[in-house]
């Protein structure tokens, strides 16, 4: 009745595993005209498997649609909504009531693994087990299958393929149930694309099975396609309601939570805004306040001295003294103010002033600076004349013309900046065409708030997070510092607005699936001796500002945190007490036999036993006690003790360390740089932080209020300079933003953006048939944003592993400075300019393939239909640079265009057919070994840089020139700067 066609090769299951006789289950509740998804976690019991399966099977989710089709299965979530593993092996199962056509029908079923079919009570068809695991690397490579039929979608890969009878009665409505055993042992819980189809009357076809009475899907890419990807709109959105559902139960005791957070901002008053005439934003009066301020303490400086001591005393201070006495507070000194430097300083009486001594002194123990060269006699010399004539520390000179707010930007201009820091993308034509035409006096501040409640936000913020977090999954084998892939806990919760209270204890909590995108990914660090010191090292730069990588091996030289702080947040991670590896001790060795004592100390003894508890009191003002517990679920744990602690209202430096990230990214320098180590470091602009700060705490710590204070400023809104991040924090005025270049991941995905194109590059895994768990082989899913994409990476390097598609994507992401491995975090990406970044824009393969005016592309579509010239050169500039064109500009790809426009459509009747390339047999980890496997690889990339074939409906010499004018948008100097 049903045989196996092609497929893997697999072994019958034991014939007790599935003894005789089947009953088709029974399932209830079965909508109408729609197909039902259900599933259930566990093997099904020899009883459920054989006999009459009741609705009592252990079901878990239900889901419904159209056909007997689909691409994948729900994800799973859960009690807090976090991305977990389905616990394998699972029963997934379709029903649905079918109007088939009377008479014998021959049943197709395409399946992965162990799966059954049923149609009114007949079992039809049967698929086997994966019983046998291919080998590492030397399984021969698959011959790519030939259709069954001729036109027929091909069943995917290592996907079986049967066929059964049934006798179906005239008149009547069929039900269908389809059975599958979905994941198991060394078997990751993917279906493929499965389905069920009937051959059609003529027998040169199949159409997939639809619910209810009407036409049955046609097998064919044609129409197969659209129908997946709506499919997975679907699932998506299913997957979507699911998680907030589950969210919502913790809803009560966040909103407790931020409660007492109001009190708290209610009761801790923040700085009051500087009245000023004409300034209504609180950012603006903050950031004229003190221009004025610098204004009016030149005026009354001598500027000669006060150049004088801002060009060469300061930086000498600064260089020499600062790292022990400004960025901390050593043997009790600081020399980072007038007031502490007297402490060291005899204004007009070089012979008292300490500092001198200490300079001159030849004794180990009290020269200055302790470690390497003396200071050069000429610079001690300019610090004693400059003590004899009083010591003074004025103002810095400014001009008050250089200092002055820089003017607003235009329309197109704040169009294209607010779209790239909020999306991450420019505007459509469509978008950017009404916001200029718009002459409502609002339409900016409406603009924002359109573009903060649009969900594709999360995506240009998500590697950011990446970066300040470590993420670092690898695809095939742990390397050192690889993570899970909890990009998905960040993705999901960027989309979902969490307060980021609650998202950075979810996050330090280590909830949902190590390998499947929860935030337990976050605590994997592999070939580490000290995962968890990884991570508090991580946790206490990217939310508090404190630099504790030093003190991984011993104490801070130059800061005052030591090892012992460190170990103990490794500690609370852990939830019992941990000792630093011998791995990461300075051996005692290191001590013995110097010229000069060691500026490290180790004050951590080896084997010491560090508990968990809170050492960072003192410098974020949170001291740990009974009034934490009361804002915790269990007490009784360190983790979500130290979640807490670093959340908590009162935490201070966790509301500025937030909001100056987000000034830094939106603004181009932070308020307080570096923005990771605050130790011994100013604001710029004190009472503006601690403004933002409180606001942030007094909104319920919700990161989009602060970026809509800030967008909505006329800070943000003027013309961008150059200086803020080199200037010193007296000098750093905001007089505009900072100048920024475009993220990579901003510039890759507005190349698709700009063109139309799709980013689809196929999935970024190895195992392309789910025969390895995640924790061995991952699949990071059908990227379609740059932040998806990962380092591509093996350990040999080995072509018949290159993935050209995706590599012709990560090539431009990093000239652009982003890294696909991140053993520890990014605090600042590489931004320098490079011979690289030109080259790979005007010559590299994404480019050359994505200017093209691929066959039924975006770009063909708007050359075909353009209704001049002029048209498609505005529409052009309105999608790639956000703005009209010049007449200038118009005049001159216009004129270009021109010639050869009225003719430049072939007549239907004349256009070239084009053939489908033959397609090529799948490499995996399974078969990468095999020379057949470089071969083909070697093709697939000859295929990429070939790129896709150009529209045929279009005269290839006009075309050529639209696509020269869509290149040279692409690389005019405008393209990768923010305005």
């Amino acid at each position: 009745r049903f045989k196996r066609v092609g497929g893997p090769r697999v072994v019958t299951p034991e014939p007790q595993l599935i003894p005789a006789p089947e009953v088709m289950p029974k399932v209830d509740d079965v909508p109408a005209d729609r197909v039902l998804l259900t599933m259930a976690e566990g093997f099904p019991s020899e009883t459920r498997w054989m006999n009459e399966g009741e609705a009592d099977d252990g079901e878990l989710m239900r889901w419904v649609g159209d056909d007997f089709m689909l691409p994948r299965i729900p994800l799973r979530h859960d009690e807090w909504g976090i991305r977990e593993s389905w616990k394998v092996p699972m029963l997934v199962r379709m029903v649905a009531d079918v109007k088939l056509p009377p008479g014998e029908q021959r049943i197709m079923l395409r399946a992965r693994a162990l799966g059954r079919l049923w149609i009114d009570g007949q079992l039809v068809a049967r698929t086997e087990a994966i019983t046998v695991q291919p080998p590492n690397g030397e399984e021969p490579v698959t011959p790519v299958r030939e259709a069954t039929l001729p036109g027929l979608r091909i069943a995917g890969y290592h996907q079986q393929e049967v066929f059964g009878e049934v006798t179906v009665e005239d008149g009547k409505t069929s039900r269908v149930v389809l059975e599958l055993v979905v994941g198991g042992k060394n078997l990751r819980p993917e279906t493929g694309e499965f389905c069920v189809a009937i051959q059609t009357a003529d027998g040169k076809s199949f159409s997939v099975l639809r619910a209810g009475e009407g036409e049955h899907l046609p097998l064919t890419d044609e129409e197969v396609v659209p129908v997946l990807a709506s499919m997975e709109e679907s699932l998506a959105e299913f997957d979507d309601i699911n998680r907030r559902a589950a969210s919502a139960s913790r809803n009560d005791f966040w909103e407790q939570r931020h409660a007492v957070a109001k009190k708290w901002a209610d009761a801790n008053s923040a700085p009051p805004v500087p009245e000023i005439d004409g300034i209504r934003h609180p950012v603006d009066a903050f950031v004229r306040a003190k221009i004025d301020r610098a204004v009016a303490a030149s005026a009354g400086t001598d500027r000669k001295q006060a150049e004088a001591f801002h060009g060469k005393i300061l930086p000498l201070l600064r260089e020499n003294c600062f790292r022990c006495h400004g960025e901390k507070e050593k043997g009790g000194l600081k020399l980072d103010s007038r007031e502490r430097l007297l402490e060291a300083v005899t204004p007009g009486d070089v012979e008292k002033s300490e500092l001198i001594y200490r300079l001159h002194s030849e004794d180990e123990d009290e020269r200055m600076p302790p470690t390497g060269d003396p200071l050069a006699k000429g610079d001690i010399a300019l610090l004693e004349e400059w003590i004899k004539s009083g010591a003074e520390w004025p103002s810095p000179p400014v001009d008050a013309v250089e200092i002055a707010e820089r003017p607003l930007i235009d329309d197109a201009a704040f169009l294209r900046r607010v779209y790239l820091d909020t999306l991450g993308v420019p505007p459509t034509f469509a978008e950017a065409d009404a916001f200029l035409a718009d002459q409502s006096a609002d339409k900016r501040e409406r603009l924002i708030e359109r573009l903060l409640s649009d969900e594709r936000g999360a995506d240009n913020w998500v590697g950011y997070w990446q970066d300040m977090l470590a993420e670092n999954p690898a695809l095939l084998n742990q390397s050192q510092g690889s993570t899970g892939p909890f990009r998905w806990f960040i993705y999901d919760s960027l989309r979902d607005n969490k307060p980021l209270d609650r998202m950075v204890t979810e996050l330090i909590l280590l909830r949902g699936g190590q390998y499947e995108g929860g935030s337990a990914g976050f605590g994997l660090a592999a070939e580490n001796d000290a995962p968890f010191a990884a991570k508090g090292h991580i946790v206490a730069s990217a939310f508090l500002g404190i630099e504790l990588q030093c003190a991984r091996c011993h104490d801070s030289p130059y800061h005052s945190t030591t090892q012992r702080d460190l170990f103990s947040l490794a500690a609370m991670f852990e939830r019992k007490p941990v000792a630093a590896p011998e791995t990461s001790q300075v051996p005692a060795g290191f001590f013995e036999d110097r010229d000069r004592k060691a500026l490290i100390k180790v004050t951590l003894k080896p084997g010491e036993q560090v508990a968990p508890e809170w050492r960072f009191a003192k410098m974020t003002g949170m001291a740990d006690g009974d009034a934490i517990d009361r804002l915790m679920q269990d007490p009784a744990d360190s983790r979500e003790r130290l979640a807490t602690l670093i959340t908590a209202p009162g935490n201070r430096r966790f509301a500025r360390v937030v909001v100056n990230r987000i000034w830094k990214r939106l603004m181009g320098a932070g308020l307080v740089e570096p923005i990771h180590d605050w130790e011994g470091r100013n604001a710029s602009h004190p009472e503006l932080l601690d403004w933002l700060a409180h606001q942030f705490v007094d909104k319920g710590f919700n990161a989009n209020d602060i970026i809509g204070l800030i967008l909505t400023s006329d800070a943000y809104q003027r013309q961008a300079i150059e200086g803020n991040l080199a200037a010193s924090t007296e000098l750093r005025f905001f007089s505009g933003p900072e100048r920024r270049r475009l993220s990579a991941e901003q510039v890759v995905d507005s190349l698709f953006a700009a063109t139309g194109n799709p980013l689809d590059i196929g999935e970024l895994t190895f195992v392309h048939d789910g025969k390895r768990p995640l924790s061995n082989r991952q699949t990071l899913g059908f990227p379609r944003r740059a932040w998806m994409l990962a380092d591509l990476n093996n350990e040999r390097d080995r072509p018949s592993l290159s993935l050209p598609a995706a590599r012709a994507i990560t090539d431009v992401l990093q000239a652009f400075g982003w890294k696909g491995a991140r053993q520890q975090p990014i605090m600042n990406r590489d931004s320098d300019a490079n011979v690289l970044q030109p080259g790979i824009l005007a010559n590299g393969t994404l480019v050359t393939n994505l200017s093209r005016v691929a066959n039924r592309s975006d770009l063909a579509a708007l050359a075909i239909h353009a209704s001049s010239p002029e048209e498609l050169v505005e529409t052009m500039f309105l999608r790639v640079l956000a703005r009209r064109p010049t007449d200038g500009e118009q005049q001159q790809f216009s004129v270009a265009l021109r010639e050869g426009f009225a003719e430049r459509v072939i007549p239907a009747a004349d256009v070239r057919v084009l053939e489908k390339p033959e397609p090529l047999p799948q490499i995996t980890w399974f078969n990468h070994q095999r020379h057949e496997a470089t071969k083909v690889q070697n093709a697939v990339e000859r295929r990429v840089q070939e790129g896709p074939p150009a529209d045929p409906r279009l005269r290839p010499q006009w075309r050529e020139k639209f696509e020269d004018m869509v290149w040279s948008l692409i690389n005019h100097r405008e393209f990768v700067w923010i305005p």
